[in-house]
């Protein structure tokens, strides 16, 4: 009779616990010796039965360690099980759940309010399917520098050799497209936690991918990897120094870790006295209209005439993931100045300083160089000049002139791939980093509407305007009714001509014709209306002005049905 006894006093401490977890509002744990006779094991292994005060479960320990990190919003697609053990621990310490309709979407969403924010945004999905998904969000985050945890739900290492229903080897799919793969499980110390969080925020910042698994096996802190600085800082802070002195008629291309800088970036820039360019996702680190911006940096067609003039090219926080992949051919020697090593060869470096960013902007003094006066606006006005057609349809460029008319003053907008980028660019204004966002490193489609969920959640009561064309918004059309559900001031302003445009631009004989680049014409915005927003077809500039007139405060879409026409002179004239 002792072994049906001790397995009713097992189902009666299993009850236990768990009420007196529900009745704390956190998980309970008890000892090992009763952990081993609530199993169900002999009467031999019976000791007292006491509750313990053990390290709290994995969900726990992991959602305070995001919290501690600065974490106060996950967003996700859970599953079920450990997914939701997470999520409701996120909840128990004062952290918001935002849920998604697809997991790379709620990447997205997580990385913009990461990046915005400064926190590690964490994203819960589940297993298999859950995380094959986000592998795209996850690349995304890390080739975007944006700061994302990834939590996904495995096969317990306990159960991996049973159960081979969605057992994927998750940490070598994400180990390519994540700064960091590994293991988080009841071994974890609570400094591996937060060593591994701590990753994804570290500049280079992106994602971290933790397979969640109680029973997994202990993994060790992660460290950084070795350190590529030059032996000598101070001679190659010399080197540079002289070279910067030396110059007449330098240029500063600045990227997007410069952009992370601060304001003291815009006042050295502006008294450096030289015309400055900035890639796409460090516009905004000089205003887009003020003295010294001459345009984006994309190594392309359009800012090439003042490349051509500059005797030297400062590389000031300059990420290498962004140009395009066009071969450098740049004559003027390069600095390049940056708070970490890079070793990538995209560009010849003829000195390469890596240090603190207080000594970097020493190095940034006026020096009296002589560039003619105007010089930078004159350049940026002659560029955008340069995109201008003679097409008298409403295309993308007369929708583009039209939204900036319309803008209502603080404002984040995100861009999508497409051909559509090439008309806005270019042309948008903004005042500040981080106010014009679209993924340049990974350059992926279905980035701008949950980008801007993402933004309008980091920027409460502010305006976000998402420009996004039909096949990008296809992608992630389930998004829609995520900004209905949290009533969100998004507008979302669709480049709508049913094709792949810029694909089509680059297609040629034998590319497959018509059926490989275009769609049959959606209506977006009954789509929209049926998510639970307010929609609008434009056809002409007028009527989009007047569906602009107003409108900023709440969740809508303009479903803008566009002439392609000008996309052919614009990549032409953008990438020569």
């Amino acid at each position: 009779m002792l072994a049906p006894a001790a397995k009713f006093l097992g189902r009666l401490a299993r009850f236990h616990v768990l009420f007196t977890g529900f009745e704390q509002g956190r998980p309970a744990s008890v000892n090992r010796s009763l952990r081993l006779f609530v199993r169900g094991e002999t009467a031999a292994t019976f000791r007292p039965m006491t509750l313990a005060a053990e390290q709290p479960l994995l969900a726990a320990r992991l959602a305070g360690a995001l919290r501690r990190a600065g974490a106060d919003t996950m967003f996700g697609l859970p599953g079920g099980g450990p997914n939701l053990d997470v999520v409701g621990a996120a909840l128990a310490e004062g952290m918001r759940f935002v849920l998604a309709h697809g997991e790379t979407a709620a990447a997205i969403m997580a990385g913009t309010y990461g990046r915005i924010t400064g926190q590690p945004a964490p994203v819960v999905v589940t297993r298999g399917p859950g995380a094959a998904s986000v592998v795209n969000g996850t690349a995304q985050a890390t080739l975007d520098r944006y700061p994302v945890v990834v939590i996904t739900d495995t096969v317990p290492a306990s159960q991996s050799a049973r159960v081979p229903h969605q057992r994927l080897d998750q940490r070598a799919m994400m180990a390519p497209v994540a700064a960091l793969s590994t293991t988080v499980s009841d071994a974890s110390r609570t400094e591996d936690l937060e060593a591994s969080i701590a990753m994804a925020v570290a500049w280079p910042s992106g994602a971290v991918h933790l397979d969640f698994d109680p029973s997994g096996p202990m993994q060790p802190v992660p460290t950084a990897g070795p350190s590529s600085v030059a032996s000598d800082t101070a001679a190659m802070v010399d080197q540079a120094r002289l070279m910067i002195s030396e110059a007449r008629q330098p240029l500063v291309l600045v990227g997007f870790e410069a952009a992370q800088w601060g304001d003291q970036l815009r006042s050295v820039l502006e008294g450096f006295g030289c015309p400055v360019l900035t890639t796409y996702q460090a516009v905004g680190s000089v205003p887009t209209e003020g003295a010294v911006h001459a345009g984006l940096f994309t190594n392309g067609a359009l800012e090439r005439p003042i490349l051509d003039q500059a005797d030297l090219i400062i590389a000031l926080g300059f990420d290498e993931v962004e140009p395009i992949p066009t071969p450098w051919s740049i004559a003027a020697p390069v600095v390049r100045l940056s708070t970490v090593p890079q070793e990538s060869p995209y560009m010849p470096v003829d000195a390469d300083v890596v240090a603190p960013i207080e000594t970097l902007f020493e190095l940034l003094s006026p020096a009296g160089f002589e560039w003619p006066a105007g010089a930078a606006v004159r350049t940026r006005q002659a560029q955008r000049e340069a995109l201008q057609t003679e097409s008298s349809g409403f295309g993308p460029l007369q929708l583009v002139a039209t939204a900036l008319a319309a803008l209502p003053g603080a404002v984040t907008t995100t861009v999508d791939a497409g051909a559509h980028f090439l008309a806005v660019m270019p042309n948008w204004r903004v005042d500040a980093p981080l106010r014009l966002l679209i993924s340049n490193g990974l350059a992926t489609m279905g980035f701008a509407l949950p980008a801007a969920i993402g933004a309008a959640l980091a920027r409460p009561h502010e305006p976000v305007l998402a420009l996004t064309g039909d096949g990008g918004l296809s992608m992630v059309l389930g998004e829609l009714e995520t900004v209905a559900r949290l009533d969100l001031p998004i507008t979302v302003l669709v480049f709508n001509d049913a094709a792949l445009s810029l694909i089509e631009i680059k297609q040629k004989e034998r590319h497959g014709g018509a059926q490989a680049v275009r769609y049959r014409a959606l209506d977006f915005a009954a789509i929209a209306a049926g998510s639970g927003l307010e929609s609008t077809v434009v056809t002409t500039a007028e009527q989009l002005a007047e569906a602009l007139a107003d409108g900023w405060d709440r969740p809508r879409l303009i479903d803008a049905r566009i002439d392609p026409a000008d996309y052919p002179h614009l990549i032409k004239a953008t990438r020569g």
